[in-house]
């Protein structure tokens, strides 16, 4: 199991509520924002 699908499985046992694909939705973008704010860290020590 990769480490995106467990993230997904701890969500969904947390919030049972939630179907498999808002719990993907909900975890992409998290990831996409985790993502932004590395590449910008990034470019300001560049800078």
């Amino acid at each position: 199991m990769t480490k995106f699908d467990t993230r997904v499985e701890e969500l969904i046992a947390k919030h049972p509520h939630l179907s498999k694909d808002e719990a993907i939705k909900i975890v992409t973008e998290k990831n996409e924002r985790k993502k932004q704010k590395r590449n910008a860290r990034s470019n300001k020590a560049s800078n």
